[in-house]
């Protein structure tokens, strides 16, 4: 139950879900995030702070935002990164906190990340070949990123979750051996549309192509079932053919899930039950269309009812679906305007 009115859209989907980039820098310069020679970087005074993130928080959780993803960039490249987490776990309505990271920094951190109140993982891996995954990372060791995800494991994250973006030509080929690895590991395997942000640099190949592929090689490949819902449980007890935008596959060992996540062939917009914080301080209504608002201009406000009013203004004019022939058809942005956002370093996926 919320304390206060739910934060709602114009077409009446609640907003429980915030995904909040806490940096535009990372340590890898993968091909599908940005251009080889990195992006105009933005300045540490222009970084939202972690207080106004902490109060922004706050205040829409009390309105029915209980989901936040930490994301990047890199999340862990940018300091005090765990105590800004405990923090937000201590947050009463809070009732869920996830990141996404490269992997390549976790091993390190993960003990401290977990006892901070992070309890899923997500851990970025577009190849198993060292050679192609330090192509499609541009300098990235894939030894680095295994170490995490089997630390991640006996740390007691759970699930570990491994998203794997697809890019026609390059690592498609690879389709089975990802599944083959999810299954060895007992890991949540996540496939996701390679989307056309920024100038992006090859063709998509659909969730459906996937499915086929894999169907054609296992034969107890198929939906989990149940009713949709926006749990994010363990393999353990697992019932919905849904997890949030995720729409899951199994086998009859239950040693993995296989999910599909589909923004561009098969879009979930109906569903959107999301928001994004940029890491300059800007909300982001969608990941396809480039409107962005000012939350640190609003988080001036000392009335936090007045900042949940202008916020839910903001949130009204949230569109019933994205239009991605219109993002494809972007040119790639300068490095140096006001367009940096358009990667999905500053926008955070």
């Amino acid at each position: 139950m919320y304390k206060l009115k739910p934060l709602t859209d114009g077409f009446g989907r609640r907003i429980t879900y915030l995904r909040i980039s806490v940096t535009d820098r990372c340590n890898l310069r993968c091909v599908y995030c940005m251009p080889e020679s990195g992006v105009y970087r933005l300045n540490h005074y222009n970084i939202i702070c972690y207080e106004d993130i902490l109060r922004l928080v706050d205040i829409l959780s009390k309105h029915g935002v209980s989901k936040i993803r930490i994301t990047g960039g890199e999340p862990l490249v940018r300091k005090g990164l765990t105590g800004f987490i405990k923090k937000i776990s201590r947050i009463e309505m809070v009732r869920d906190i996830s990141m996404t990271t490269n992997g390549t920094l976790f091993e390190k951190y993960a003990e401290e990340l977990y006892n901070s109140g992070l309890k899923r993982i997500n851990i970025s891996l577009d190849s198993l070949k060292e050679e192609r995954f330090r192509y499609i990372t541009r300098g990235g060791t894939l030894r680095d990123v295994l170490s995490s995800i089997e630390i991640a494991r006996q740390t007691g994250f759970n699930p570990v979750k491994i998203n794997t973006v697809l890019i026609k030509g390059i690592n498609d080929d690879e389709i089975i051996d990802f599944v083959d690895f999810a299954k060895k590991y007992e890991l949540n395997l996540r496939f996701i549309e390679y989307m056309p942000i920024g100038g992006n640099i090859a063709d998509a190949i659909s969730s459906k192509e996937i499915e086929e592929k894999i169907k054609s090689k296992f034969s107890d490949f198929s939906p989990v079932c149940g009713e949709r819902n926006n749990s994010d449980a363990g393999l353990a007890g697992k019932t919905s053919a849904y997890d949030g935008v995720s729409r899951l596959f199994g086998f009859k060992d239950g040693r993995s899930l296989i999910g599909f996540i589909s923004p561009l062939s098969e879009h979930f917009c109906g569903d959107c039950n999301r928001l994004r914080l940029t890491a300059s301080g800007n909300l982001r209504l969608c990941l396809f269309y480039d409107n962005e608002y000012n939350i640190k201009d609003i988080l001036k406000e000392k009335d936090d009812d007045a900042v949940f009013e202008k916020i839910s203004d903001i949130v009204r004019l949230k569109r019933l679906k994205h239009n991605f022939n219109e993002k494809a058809k972007k040119v790639e942005p300068s490095l140096c305007g006001n367009d940096a956002n358009d990667f999905m370093n500053s926008i955070g996926g």
